[in-house]
């Protein structure tokens, strides 16, 4: 459904007032996919700081993202002390960000009483987030964990006996862990003591280190957040699947032999791909393919790879549903794609991952990304 921001905007207000008519224009308006995050954690953590860093990287990778800041009432007028043309300046004008102030007026529990209605109307208006930023909470105020599809909870370094005070609380709603500002001392000790308290949960929660002042980490933690995509409603999701197992062969007609005959697999389709100078046989199994890779001549990558290391296992295929995502998260994390995206066997776009600009933990595996077909 499209809606102009001023429109938005209008209709925001007429659902905090509680207009009948704009409650019925929001049940009729059809669902959206956008994820819903929760940002929280005691006062001073920077979580409006952390939320505009996200804002920025969100935009970087061309997301649009509705911000709900939720703010103390003022004694004086009732309203939001902290207004949005106060916060997150460098955003004005932007018509990919839109942010709302809301007064709690009295509510407890880290919310205003019309949050809900307002988070459900930017995600129907086609968001793919929306960032609702609490006041800050303490142990007991932990309504967003019934509202957001994943919670981040912001913690700071040298807060001690702070994090013992809310950890029956707050913390056990906490999809993921932000420790904020993260360039100060203590950083370490924050890190252990959450650590030491998720140690007696069931279920791991990532932690991640920031500092939002200069966006350092913040591109990891997003990346994060992306993978939390499936836990929104209607969204499209991220899939990854193993498409195939390249295999360096001297002679198709040879191995063939026994991938046919000796494993009794179905017969294998033949094509040559001009490009890489390979002779190409695939063999389709029930969720994946076998891909044996014959060399035209000797100046073959496959050729090469063979006169190092002789026939055997070349590389392994990642199936995923947005090569472009997965490039660009890649590069974000040191890693360097070989040239750009190409057609490979049976048409499929594909790059390589340089193995050498990988860690050694990652195990020197060659790794192909292939686009999946229809997404």
């Amino acid at each position: 459904m499209e809606i102009t921001t001023r429109e938005l905007a209008r209709l925001a207000s007429e659902i905090e007032r509680g207009e009948p008519e704009a409650r019925e224009r929001l049940d009729a308006m059809p669902e959206g996919a956008g994820l819903v995050i929760g940002v929280t954690g005691p006062p001073g953590a920077g979580k409006s700081s952390l939320v505009d860093a996200l804002a920025a990287e969100m935009r970087s990778r061309g997301r649009t993202v509705a911000i709900l800041a939720v703010d103390p009432s003022s004694r004086a007028t009732g309203g939001a002390i902290l207004g949005d043309r106060i916060r997150m300046q460098r955003h004005h004008g932007d018509a990919g960000v839109f942010i709302r102030s809301m007064a709690t007026r009295g509510i407890t529990g880290g919310l205003a009483a019309s949050t809900g209605h307002l988070a459900k109307l930017f995600r129907k208006a086609g968001f793919d987030y929306v960032v609702i930023e609490t006041v800050g909470v303490g142990q007991d105020e932990i309504d967003i964990a019934g509202l957001a599809d994943v919670v981040a909870l912001v913690l700071t370094p040298g807060m001690g006996d702070d994090v013992q005070a809310i950890k029956a609380g707050i913390m056990e709603i906490a999809g993921i862990f932000v420790i904020n500002k993260a360039d100060y001392p203590g950083a370490d000790r924050t890190r252990n003591e959450i650590e030491g308290m998720l140690s007696l949960g069931e279920h791991p929660v990532p932690i991640f280190e920031t500092v939002a002042t200069t966006g350092a980490g913040v591109p990891a933690l997003l990346d994060q957040l992306e993978h939390w995509h499936k836990r929104a409603p209607g969204m499209a999701r991220e899939t990854f699947a193993i498409d195939h197992l390249g295999i360096a062969v001297k002679s198709l007609d040879e191995a063939l032999v026994f991938y046919e005959q000796g494993l009794g697999l179905p017969g294998a389709t033949r094509e040559t791909v001009e490009h890489e100078k390979v002779r190409v046989a695939m063999l389709r199994l029930a969720e994946s393919r076998i891909e044996l890779l014959e060399p035209l001549d000797d100046s073959s990558p496959i050729a090469r790879f063979m006169a190092r290391r002789g026939p055997g296992l070349h590389h392994v295929a990642l199936r995923v549903s947005d090569l472009e995502a997965t490039i660009a998260r890649l590069e974000r994390n040191g890693a360097k794609v070989i040239g750009k995206p190409q057609r490979g066997a049976s048409g499929h776009l594909y790059v390589f991952v340089n193995p050498r600009s990988l860690p050694a933990s990652a195990g020197g595996v060659l790794w192909e990304i292939i686009q999946a077909e229809g997404a």
